[in-house]
């Protein structure tokens, strides 16, 4: 931005200096018309140095003898002033180049800059994407997990209740068998006192077995529920990680912007100076400019409405990349050698590089082609799209533009359906009148 407020500051002193210049020139060729309205100079009206040329020749009353030193006066205002502007033209010119040279640097500098918070923001989102796969994958496995921790802790709950139903029933039969053997030793020993205590150590002996099978059941089970809660810790983890991921995108893409935004105006102040440097290396600059202005009707009741102008429209927005094929077509009057016609199409092909470039294109050589051909009409755009093959749109501008026209002309012929006749009527009286006007006929012969 600075570059261009600077290249405009510079531009309008050239311009003040021209019109400096412009000034002086005028006045040099105002002065002989001065001499003849006046019948001689007021002495006031000339510069500080002919007025004092006048005292000291002492010739105040014949002031219409320095003209010619006036005129050579304002030449000399007119010589310096010029040899600024060119002095600031050229001071202008260097400038423009260094500023290239370093918006240059600049751009290569953001673009690099850029390219870095794209390919990081790139980065942030592959790992979020990925990071989002496997979360999604955690949370299917996790609805999974939840029915099947309900049903293991419910599993372990039942063995527990179990395991410590039959450990209180083995040490309750451990008691009753070590007093039974007690009271065993004391007496004789009968035949059923014996079966009990062998019955009681088969209890023993079964229980031994079942007891271990069932902690390790439960060791199992407690086990697998400890992976399953594990499990779920690691899913919140994984929605943790999976916020600040995102926070991260969120950051590389506002740093993207900020940086993308920095690239474009950078970008744009490039553009604009290269624009200057252009016009400014170029011997057609007068005729860049006037071919550059909105192109006006020439007749006083059409404006940018006008049949011509909606066609230009609505072939711009369908033309697409045929742009270049119809402006070969066209034709021009005067007639355009085919290195201008190139030259204009090269132009603009290199003027445009962003936006909808084809419809950009296709109306900036539409408004040429008006500008250029002093005789367009509708018909010569129909004419050359019919050339290219190009009746889609030939067919788009008749249904909205000239039928419509047809239909009202029908309804207004519909309306009064001797208006032929009567305008008829009317060029017939138009031409007698004018008959008797000029005196081709008198009046007694209309009798």
């Amino acid at each position: 931005d600075e570059y261009i407020e600077t290249a405009y500051s510079y531009e309008k002193a050239r311009w003040l200096h021209l019109f400096q210049v412009n000034k002086s020139l005028k006045l040099v060729r105002e002065m002989q018309q001065r001499v003849e309205d006046t019948k001689g100079i007021v002495l006031s009206s000339l510069s500080q140095e002919c007025q004092e040329l006048a005292v000291r020749c002492d010739c105040t009353s014949l002031s219409y003898i320095f003209a010619l030193p006036e005129c050579y006066t304002e030449a000399r205002r007119a010589i310096i002033a010029l040899k600024t502007w060119l002095i600031e033209d050229t001071k202008y010119t260097s400038f423009i180049q260094t500023s290239l040279k370093v918006l240059d640097e600049k751009y290569i500098e953001a673009k690099k800059i850029f390219e870095l918070g794209k390919a990081h923001l790139s980065q942030a989102e592959h790992r979020a994407d990925s990071f989002r796969i496997q979360l999604n994958k955690a949370e299917q496995e996790n609805e999974i997990n939840e029915k099947k921790l309900e049903e293991l802790e419910e599993r372990l709950n039942t063995k527990e209740r179990d395991y410590l139903s039959k450990r209180l029933t083995f040490e309750v039969y451990e008691d009753q068998l070590k007093k039974m053997l007690k009271a065993a030793e004391d007496k004789n020993d009968d035949i059923d006192n014996h079966l009990s205590i062998e019955r009681f150590q088969q209890e023993v002996k079964q229980f031994l077995k079942e007891l271990p099978k069932l902690k390790s059941q439960m060791d199992a089970l407690q086990g697998r529920i400890e992976f399953l809660k594990q499990r779920k810790q690691e899913l919140l983890t994984m929605r943790t990680e999976y916020r600040k991921l995102n926070h991260d995108v969120q950051l590389a893409l506002e740093d993207k912007i900020l940086k993308e935004n920095e690239f474009d105006r950078v970008t744009n102040c490039r553009q604009v100076i290269r624009n200057i440097y252009k016009c400014r290396a170029t011997d057609d600059l007068p005729q860049k400019i006037f071919y550059a202005l909105p192109v006006k009707s020439k007749n006083s009741g059409e404006d940018y409405n006008d049949d011509l102008s909606k066609a230009m429209r609505l072939t711009s927005k369908y033309i697409g990349r045929d742009w270049s094929r119809l402006y070969w077509q066209l034709p021009f009057y005067p007639l355009r050698g085919k290195e201008e016609v190139s030259k204009d199409i090269n132009y603009i092909d290199d003027k445009y590089h962003r936006g909808d470039v084809y419809r950009d294109q296709a109306t900036d050589v539409l408004n040429k082609w008006r500008r250029f051909h002093t005789r367009a009409k509708l018909e010569d755009l129909i004419q050359a799209l019919r050339y290219i093959h190009r009746f889609d749109i030939i067919q788009i501008i008749d249904r909205c533009i000239l039928k419509p026209k047809r239909l009202l002309h029908k309804e207004q012929e519909e309306i009064d359906p001797r208006k032929k006749e009567i305008e008829d009527l009317n060029r017939k009286l138009n031409r007698l009148f004018e008959k008797i006007h000029t005196g081709a006929i008198k009046t007694h012969d209309t009798s």
